[in-house]
């Protein structure tokens, strides 16, 4: 994600591009995307839910949420792995190269659909309403409780998630 014109974009992905640009939050997101399986999407979600106050899900959310943003996730998460493809292809196939830079373009907008069907699934919706900021304390606590609840949707007991959400929840508050 690129961190250019977020002040002209609102809500919920201006606050996601702001986030991930933070050294170490896409490192540790696309840790727990390609180690546990994560919606990076999902995982700033709950970030952006906790700066609006939201302590965490409530019993089946995730998995409502997540159920509704299928759709588009079935044409994204392939096209992501075709788009990494043609960054290893860079190599042997010069044309390559603007086709992955094409290719990323179109994934981030692909990812904007995405967040827009989170959002509206959520039974807060970002994309659409703004709350001033909670205090930082409140909002790391509930961030801390989103991504804990998440993290063991993923993997349920597996304590090797935990160290790369110590690290995501670390970066975004660094």
């Amino acid at each position: 994600m690129s961190a250019t014109d977020t002040d002209a974009k609102p809500g919920f992905w201006a606050f996601s591009l702001t986030l991930y640009d933070r050294p170490g939050v896409a490192e540790a997101c696309l840790a727990l995307q390609d180690g546990f399986g994560a919606d990076v999407n999902l995982l700033l979600l709950g970030f952006w839910r906790a700066r609006q106050g939201h302590a965490g899900w409530i019993p089946g959310e995730i998995d409502r949420v997540l159920s509704a943003v299928a759709p588009v996730n079935a044409v994204l998460v392939p096209f992501r792995a075709a788009r990494r493809a043609l960054k290893a292809l860079q190599a042997d196939e010069p044309a390559a190269a603007a086709l992955y830079a094409e290719a990323g373009a179109l994934e981030l907008k692909l990812e904007q659909v995405a967040q827009v069907w989170l959002a509206g699934a959520s039974r807060v919706s970002p994309a659409l309403r703004q709350k001033p900021p909670v205090p930082r304390e409140t909002e790391m606590l509930a961030a801390a409780e989103h991504l804990a609840s998440y993290l063991d949707h993923l993997a349920p007991g597996d304590p090797a998630i935990l160290p790369a959400g110590a690290r995501l929840l670390d970066a975004a508050f660094a």
